[in-house]
């Protein structure tokens, strides 16, 4: 699915109010459409995240259309979420973006913006990274 193709039904850009919940779905949005498609296996992860809750996917997008530029979504995503929940989110993000067992350069840089915005320190996101690392490199498999 073209992410463009995803706005187009959106009208109007008024403020939008995000809980923590459509905080993470509209920093997962970012990640998956990162490189401008959202496809097939992307969707089914953030139907994971969401779990049936149209809402927080509804108030994500709305969020989307006011602000498009990725520094002002990483903004308001920081502004929202408290420090545990910065945590997870960072957890889910990687796991997103590494779902294919590869860490594209784009995906790569919208991360480290992420990370850098929350503030967690490396120390503490790297046994995150190294789990998720190894929860999707399924050439120990091969």
């Amino acid at each position: 699915m073209n992410i463009l193709g995803l706005f187009d039904k959106l009208t109007g850009s008024r403020n939008v109010t995000l809980t923590p919940k459509s905080a993470l779905v509209l920093s997962a949005l970012t990640v998956v459409a990162a490189d401008g498609v959202i496809d097939e296996a992307e969707m089914l992860d953030l139907q994971k995240i969401v779990r049936g809750d149209k809402k927080s996917i509804d108030v994500a997008l709305q969020a989307l259309r006011a602000k498009p530029q990725l520094p002002e979504v990483i903004d308001v995503v920081a502004n929202v979420l408290n420090e545990k929940q910065r945590l997870a989110t960072l957890a889910i993000l990687f796991d997103l973006a590494m779902a294919d067992g590869v860490l594209a350069g784009d995906e790569q840089k919208l991360l480290q913006m992420y990370v850098d915005k929350f503030g967690v320190p490396e120390a503490t996101l790297k046994p995150i990274v190294d789990t998720v690392a190894i929860k999707n490199d399924f050439s120990v498999f091969a």
